[in-house]
């Protein structure tokens, strides 16, 4: 009988760290007095670090997904292998978005946005091609750049199924180029979306994948402590910069996407090791994490404008405002969870691939080997042991 499975446990740990960062960013907007409160300039800069972290994640997690993927494709075809991998990454995302996106676009007629927002097509926005900036669903902006990833890796697995990561390299390769002549030579190249060097940070969390899976865990806590720094200097960097740091910006990559990469790593290796796990409470908010980051810019924009409605603002303490503010948006990404996210992904998945998309990350070894010595633990991972 196959062991049992051990989760990805500090990746939730960090999804939910991640998801945090940037749930704590977004309290100082909506309400115009905490646009100059003290504890700004120490979270707004380091803040939307989380999605870079989330970015390095994702590509950890897909490739082994992929690496799975591929390997059926001579037990059930390529057709098949592709549909699996591609309505489990839909599965995941687009029934809770476009729930998300309908209450914002309901919300939007009590509170319509600033007319300096960038309004892009509807039907981009809905099906996430080319969504950014998305002015329904503010957080889901790099959703885009994940189906863009996904989509990639599907075709990856259809035409490669046996040199999986040479078709990704070349994707990777093409971007990478683009964003290096453009930022370099000034040519007109568009790199907010296509060839957005952040995209290149998915490629940060497949090399992590490979080190893992050969058995790599050394350095964790100079991995950990460096990206640490590095991140937090990273922003300061990025601050000389009049404070931009969107997805076209290759600085981000070198200031954020390499630190993020060394914390994932250091992260894993703990858990590799069996040296120190993260929190449950951490945990429970990683498998959240998602409807967390989806709902809390909506939440936000809403609770504040019943703030302005209700006459509170300016009269109130602005903590204690941003406090409750921030209690509604993370109750709310909560309550989509339990209420939204599992029972879709569960009903979906059965109807579509014939059981439940699971909720948080997979396995990465069993039982057995989390307990066995380190040097047992550290032995290569075969492809079999990765599932999602």
């Amino acid at each position: 009988m196959e062991s049992a499975r051990v989760n990805y446990r500090n990746i939730q740990g960090l999804r939910a760290i991640a998801a945090l960062m940037v749930f704590a960013s977004h309290l100082f907007w909506d309400i115009i007095p905490m646009r100059t409160h003290w504890a700004k300039p120490y979270i707004v800069p380091i803040g939307p670090a989380g999605v870079d972290i989330f970015f390095v994640i994702s590509g950890f997690i897909i490739y082994n997904v992929a690496k799975r993927s591929a390997a059926q494709v001579d037990v059930v075809g390529r057709g098949r292998a592709v549909y699996e991998f591609a309505m489990k990454r839909i599965i995941r995302i687009y029934p809770l978005y476009w729930i998300a996106f309908g209450v914002a676009a309901l919300i939007m007629i009590w509170v319509p946005l600033p007319a300096s927002f960038v309004k892009k097509p509807q039907l981009e926005l809905f099906f996430l091609i080319d969504g950014i900036p998305n002015f329904r669903v503010q957080a889901a902006w790099t959703l885009t750049l994940e189906v863009y990833f996904y989509a990639v890796t599907a075709l990856s697995i259809f035409l490669f199924p046996k040199k999986l990561f040479a078709g990704l390299l070349i994707w990777f390769a093409v971007v990478g180029l683009a964003a290096m002549l453009a930022t370099v030579f000034d040519l007109p190249i568009p790199l907010d979306y296509a060839f957005a060097p952040i995209l290149l940070e998915f490629l940060l969390g497949i090399v992590i994948g490979l080190l893992i899976e050969s058995g790599h865990s050394r350095f964790y806590a100079a991995s950990l402590c460096i990206g640490v720094i590095w991140m937090l200097f990273g922003a300061v960097e990025l601050l000389h910069h009049a404070g931009r740091v969107p997805q076209s910006y290759l600085l981000r990559l070198v200031c954020w996407g390499f630190p993020a990469a060394l914390i994932v790593y250091g992260a894993l290796a703990l858990e590799m090791r069996n040296t120190w796990i993260m929190p449950k409470i951490l945990q429970y908010l990683g498998d959240a994490s998602f409807s967390i980051y989806l709902w809390h810019a909506i939440m936000f924009n809403a609770v504040a404008a019943v703030f302005v409605h209700l006459g509170w603002v300016g009269v109130v303490d602005r903590t204690l405002l941003a406090t409750l503010m921030g209690v509604i948006g993370l109750g709310v990404g909560l309550l989509s969870y339990h209420s939204l996210e599992k029972p879709s992904r569960k009903l979906l998945g059965e109807y579509f691939i014939g059981r439940g998309v699971p909720m948080a990350g997979g396995p990465l070894w069993s039982n057995d080997r989390a307990n066995a010595p380190v040097a047992q633990r550290l032995e290569p991972l075969q492809p079999s042991s990765y599932d999602r």
